[in-house]
């Protein structure tokens, strides 16, 4: 048998070997490895040691009245109002806190930056024409004066039938 200290389960088969639970096969090989690894051997002497001790102890006899007073507890919690609950609990406010902060932070920001109805947007002047948008137009007009005179009045030819 391998040493069960150096495997994950090692843990388990000596409590379970000191509870005495082992199957017949797996004792008899884990006692023969005790045999010779001392490291197992002080665990599996720890382990008997504590079931024999868990044996032996006896708890100590309850009160006759304790059913009594933990229903007269449990009533007084109930009657209890929430809001005592809610505050007496064990809360940890710090979750919290970060939010709060975000939000207030983000209020402030929208009150100080936020569309302001009384302020007046300052005019601007329209861009001035560039020199070429200006010689381009005159070229466009000085073109359509020249169609214009060359096209005939269409009220003025006579109609053929």
């Amino acid at each position: 048998m391998e040493c069960p200290i150096k495997h994950g389960d090692g843990a388990e088969l000596m409590i379970a070997y000191g509870a005495g639970t082992l199957a017949p096969e797996i004792e008899l090989a884990l006692e023969r490895h005790i045999q010779v690894c001392a490291k197992c051997r002080e665990i599996a002497q720890a382990q008997k040691e504590v079931w024999s001790s868990l044996d032996t102890w006896t708890p100590a006899p309850v009160s006759p009245t304790f059913d009594e007073r933990l229903y007269q507890r449990i009533a007084a919690e109930e009657q209890s109002k929430w809001w005592r609950r809610l505050f007496h609990a064990n809360w940890s406010w710090r979750p919290a806190m970060p939010v709060a902060a975000a939000c207030a932070a983000l209020i402030a920001v929208f009150l100080l930056k936020g569309p302001a109805g009384d302020q007046q947007i300052p005019s601007q002047t329209p861009p001035r024409p560039q020199i070429e948008q200006v010689e381009r137009a005159l070229d466009d007009m000085e073109m359509l004066k020249q169609l214009s005179v060359a096209v005939p009045d269409p009220a003025s030819t006579p109609e053929k039938i």
